[in-house]
């Protein structure tokens, strides 16, 4: 099957990638910032594991290919994939006015995109109109197909799905979906067929549950340490009921990343725009936000509001391991807050150091980056544990204690054991671990 991938950010990317590798002939091309020289070299936007390896190898072996015309696009699929972040959504609309004003012959446009509900009728409108206009006779159908893919596993996440979701009325065009799905969906059936605005809900929905839980977790643990109550051992209790279940049940410094936020916010608008308040969605919102700065808050009181000249290490930058992405990361805040307060700042993360350095500008004092964890912690007041690293979990005790001017640790994401640390000699601060400063 001839494809075109419209996007080469992490989603179009692996999309393109893995449905080439299954025999596919897929163009990929880009809407943004991303150059088809740098693809074709195997410079990519994003790092992601496995992502680099099954670019290359496709384009190698002559299934991938890149090109800047999105016209060559519109005539070279049958397929045409819209993949790209919601804040594209103009360049989205603008590749439906070509196809509507150019496309010739019987297309199935997937958009995998999160854009606002009712968004595939709207372009599947568009394109029809376009067709009527100029006398084309050619039959299209419009597919919801929202990507489920998180960052530092996409490629899993694509090709090994535990559900997917196709939103259309056109059965002919279900069924073709279907069939590209089909070496992703071998074992079990994982596709879940609805109508275009309920799968466009449905990843509206999924985000706002999980936020929604991560949330109420949150203020849970932030209360139990003012009943002297460790919430690793409430978690225990919460997960094992199976109505309940451990995922997104960890206590921590608050969700980021690039559109988890910002989708919760979109579902927000489009119920705010239908007359509903949505007051929930936007206290979850308000409450991560404020959750960013835990962390901060606890040296504030630990320190007797006096931080200025207080040197804190930072590990871990990037909203979640396994990325180099600090979109929306509590770091963002957390280094805010604490040199504002006139702390001096020593950073590590082994991803994450160059978006955060754009971030932060280069004019801007207070922040200084290592390339080490132990450099890091060097007359260090204290460490803050932003990000849970593999490489975090089991540290050189004794090695980080003699480096720090003093041994305190405030753990962003309850990586350490509360009495394994106390007996190493640390003061040890958690989310929600039993202890309230």
């Amino acid at each position: 099957m001839k494809i075109s991938v419209f996007g080469c950010e992490l989603s179009g990317l692996v999309t393109a990638g893995a449905l080439a590798q299954t025999g596919n002939e897929v163009m990929a091309l880009p809407i943004g910032i991303v150059k088809v020289e740098d693809l074709q070299n195997g410079v990519l936007p994003r790092e992601e594991p496995g992502l680099a390896s099954l670019i290359k190898s496709q384009y190698e072996e002559e299934r991938l290919f890149f090109e800047a015309d999105w016209s060559l696009g519109v005539e070279y699929g049958d397929v045409l994939f819209l993949s790209m972040p919601s804040w594209n959504i103009r360049k989205a609309e603008d590749i439906v006015d070509l196809i509507s004003s150019t496309a010739e012959k019987d297309l199935i446009v997937v958009n995998q995109s999160t854009f606002p509900i009712g968004t595939a009728d709207r372009f599947l409108q568009i394109i029809q109109q376009g067709f009527a206009r100029r006398g084309v006779e050619a039959k299209v159908a419009v597919v919801s197909m929202p990507e489920f893919m998180s960052e530092g596993s996409a490629v899993k996440d694509f090709t090994r799905p535990d559900r997917v979701v196709l939103g259309g009325d056109c059965q002919e065009a279900i069924a073709t979906i279907r069939d590209i799905m089909r070496p992703f969906n071998y074992t079990v059936d994982q596709i879940k067929v609805m109508s275009t605005r309920a799968a466009e809900y449905t990843k509206y929905a999924v985000n706002a549950l999980l936020a929604t839980r991560m949330s109420l977790v949150n203020e849970l643990a932030n209360n139990a340490e003012h009943f002297d109550i460790d919430m690793e051992q409430v978690r225990q209790g919460l997960g094992s009921d199976g109505r309940v279940g451990f995922s997104y049940l960890y206590p921590g410094c608050g969700f980021g990343g690039p559109s988890f936020a910002e989708d919760v916010k979109t579902l927000v608008g489009t119920l705010e725009s239908k007359g509903y308040d949505a007051d929930l969605l936007k206290t979850v919102l308000s409450n991560n936000e404020s959750q960013k700065e835990v962390l901060f808050r606890k040296a504030w009181r630990y320190f007797h509001n006096r931080l200025q000249d207080k040197t804190i290490a930072i590990w871990g930058l990037s909203f979640k391991p396994n990325t180099a992405t600090v979109d929306n990361a509590p770091s963002l805040k957390t280094v805010e807050a604490l040199v504002a307060q006139g702390a001096k700042v020593v950073a590590y993360d082994p991803k994450g150091k160059k978006a955060f350095q754009r971030y932060w500008g280069e004019d801007r004092q207070g922040v200084s980056y290592v390339n080490d964890m132990y450099q890091a912690l060097e007359n260090a007041d204290a460490l803050m544990v932003l990000t849970e690293w593999k490489h975090f979990w089991n540290p050189d005790y004794e090695r980080m204690k003699s480096l720090m001017a003093q041994p305190v640790i405030f753990d962003g994401r309850n990586i350490y054991d509360l009495n394994v640390m106390q007996s190493k000699g640390f003061e040890y601060f958690g989310v929600g671990r039993g202890q309230f400063i």
